[in-house]
């Protein structure tokens, strides 16, 4: 019959060992837990082949324990075990089956350093990936930031392009109006010019008749009395003409009277044209400027929304972190009430030292 050995004597030859010195390593420590956890699970018997297994397990989960200790653990074991009632046949088997067991526990563990090693490699190309695409969305949000900047800078740009435009056409007309009213004003002067040469003509002939008909008078009588008749129908139509003459002039001079009035009117609006042009072209530009106030405080406000979003999502993926370690700490609690419950008699590490 195969000798066999029970929990509690394993783990108190574990527990002697690696107290021997008085202290315990955190490596040696690690490695009881998983053997007790091991044994405590193993539903066989504890013969020397299962101890081995069992030993190679709770090995691969606790690679930190150095191959001195472990060596002297194994041995320490398998000295129960009565090596001199085993056969040969037995121990070629054992040896067989423990080493085809070891190599696949190796192939195991390399597998799985390399499926680590694989899952980091992954998570840094992850990480690496969503760095650069967050480098990119920025970088294209930049852009389209830029682009549309760039838009208004040239909306403007040919908004005032066109004020200037038209205030440079209203200045043209302005400039052709005044130049006609000049016009108008020299071609009335002109004929005013005219008018008094005309009239200064008509007297300085009416003055050479007068003295013809002085003249004719000394020579005759009656040429006199002729001459005084024609003096009083010549005094009468001069004096038709004089009222002709001042009613003229006096229309003259309200007519230029009328221009100027007219002239000054028409550059008073076209200052008071300009200056409205100018009014507006301010309050546009004030318009302007508190669009582009209120556009960087609803930028800021919406920024400070997505990072008060941001900081709660983060509080709550905390909070579910915490209540879920809590929930799983209370729940391994509650296990290792019941299995201390319903376990062997496992004697206990001493308290770790300092």
């Amino acid at each position: 019959m195969t000798e066999q050995l029970n929990l509690t004597e394993v783990m108190t030859e574990v527990q002697n060992f690696i107290t021997a010195d008085g202290q315990i390593i955190p490596a040696q420590r690690d490695f009881y837990r998983a053997l007790r956890e091991k044994m405590n699970n193993h539903t066989g018997l504890f013969t020397e082949p299962e101890m081995e297994i069992i030993l190679l397990d709770a090995r691969a989960e606790v690679l930190e324990l150095t191959d001195d200790d472990y060596d002297g653990i194994y041995n320490l074991i398998m000295s129960r075990f009565g090596l001199n009632k085993r056969l040969e046949e037995e121990a070629r088997q054992r040896e067989e089956f423990v080493l085809n067991e070891r190599l696949r526990k190796e192939a195991e563990l390399a597998a799985r350093a390399k499926a680590i090693e694989n899952s980091r490699k992954i998570a840094e190309a992850k990480a690496k990936a969503e760095s650069a695409l967050k480098i990119q969305i920025e970088e294209e949000e930049r852009l389209v930031e830029e682009a549309r900047q760039r838009i208004l800078a040239e909306e403007a740009v040919k908004r005032q392009a066109e004020e200037e435009a038209r205030l440079e056409e209203e200045a043209r007309l302005q400039a052709e109006e005044i130049a006609k009213i000049e016009e108008q004003a020299r071609m009335k002067a002109e004929e005013n010019a005219r008018i008094q040469a005309e009239h200064e003509e008509r007297l300085k002939a009416e003055e050479d008749a007068k003295l013809k008909a002085e003249e004719e008078a000394r020579r005759s009588a009656d040429a006199e009395k002729v001459r005084l008749e024609e003096e009083k129908i010549r005094l009468e139509e001069e004096e038709k003409l004089r009222a002709i003459t001042e009613a003229h002039q006096k229309m003259v001079e309200e007519a230029i009277r009328i221009s100027d009035a007219e002239r000054l009117a028409e550059e008073a609006k076209i200052n008071e044209e300009i200056e409205q042009a100018r009014i507006i072209a301010e309050q546009a530009k004030k318009v302007e400027e508190e669009a582009a106030r209120r556009q960087r405080e609803a930028d800021e406000k919406l920024a400070q929304e997505q990072a008060r979003i941001a900081q709660q999502d983060a509080d709550r993926k905390l909070a579910d972190e915490q209540a879920r370690i809590a929930k799983e700490a209370a729940e391994l609690a509650a296990k290792e009430a019941s299995e201390n419950a319903h376990s062997k008699t496992i004697p206990d590490l001493p308290p770790t030292e300092d």
